[in-house]
């Protein structure tokens, strides 16, 4: 009897540890550049507790997708901007000495015929000075420019990790 609710007690600790399913993923191809795997981390300016931990203008949020290059030439993601944040950025995670840092970065080359991965732990999208609450589920507009490509503007879904 015991071994049948051990099994039990594990199933069910699977099943929750899955999780609901995440939202749709982004894909859109546009001048030969393709954006799947699109989201962007849900964020609160609420504590657990219900309380406000800080103003809209102090919240941040990454976004991350993966981005490919079918065109004949290499291209450069020159920066990004959304309607959900004061201010956007190119970033970069890196590890120096067992220290991580971000920084801003100038732009991404995407190479041509390949593709690069924008994801947490190395370069991703950076939203500074959120507007509003990211509630998983809720999309937001985001606008990636490229040096060839020119721009290209997309709805990204909030999700958790």
């Amino acid at each position: 009897m015991k071994k049948i609710i051990l099994i039990a007690v594990a199933f069910t600790l699977l099943l929750s540890a899955c999780g609901a399913p995440a939202a749709e993923m982004v894909s859109i191809t546009q001048n030969g550049i393709e954006i799947s795997q699109a989201w962007v981390r849900a964020a609160s300016m609420k504590s657990e507790m219900g309380a406000e931990t800080m103003p809209a203008h102090g919240a941040v949020s990454g976004a991350f997708m993966l981005i490919k290059n079918s065109n004949a030439e290499a291209d450069l993601l020159l920066k990004a901007s959304s309607d959900a944040a004061e201010m956007v950025q190119i970033h970069e995670t890196t590890m120096q000495a067992g220290v991580m840092s971000m920084a801003e970065v100038p732009g991404i080359t995407i190479p041509t015929g390949s593709a690069v991965e924008l994801k947490p732990g190395s370069y991703h999208i950076m939203l500074i000075g959120l507007k509003r609450e990211l509630k998983q589920g809720e999309t937001i507009s985001i606008n990636l420019s490229f040096q060839n490509a020119g721009d290209i503007g997309f709805e990204i879904p909030a999700q958790m990790p």
